[in-house]
């Protein structure tokens, strides 16, 4: 099983057990729900409430309902199975990109060396640690994770 980095509870909210959750994970949607498994302090634990508030997810594990309860997840780090995402053919993670090969169109440009998110919709990919492209669609033709490429266009402009 690989575990994938979604989160980190900050504590706890209100009296009823609720976990407050920092995430900047890419698709929380795909995490955050009710039914779904996740890993704390390697123990498996099962989402029985979740809402969002004030930038932050609010969760409720295992049925537990109360403070005393779930004091001992403070600071804990989430992370679930990378199985249970289930991602479809054209999803990915950005750490999936690390170390794809570059094409600008047929020609073979560079590596992904980093992926840099910051958290505003802008996501740009370092190829070679050399230059950035930006991940939209004028620049990114084509993401073939199974393939190992991607396959961009109008990257002229960035590499010069």
């Amino acid at each position: 099983m690989k575990k994938i980095f979604v989160g980190k509870i900050t504590g706890a909210f209100g009296i009823k057990g609720e976990l407050k959750v920092l995430s900047h994970f890419e698709i929380p949607e795909k995490v955050f729900l009710k039914d779904q498994l996740l890993y704390l302090n390697n123990e498996e634990h099962l989402i029985t409430k979740v809402r969002y508030h004030k930038n932050k997810y609010l969760i409720e594990i295992d049925n537990l309902n109360d403070i005393n309860l779930v004091n001992q997840y403070r600071n804990c780090d989430i992370y679930i199975d990378y199985n249970k995402l289930n991602l479809k053919e054209d999803e990915y993670l950005y750490e999936e990109l690390i170390n794809l090969n570059v094409y600008n169109e047929n020609k073979l440009i560079g590596q992904v060396t980093e992926v840099i998110n910051d958290n505003k919709d802008n996501i740009l990919i370092k190829v070679n640690n050399q230059f950035y492209i930006p991940l939209k669609s004028n620049y990114i033709a084509q993401i073939k994770i199974k393939e190992n490429k991607i396959i961009g266009k109008n990257l002229e402009e960035l590499i010069l």
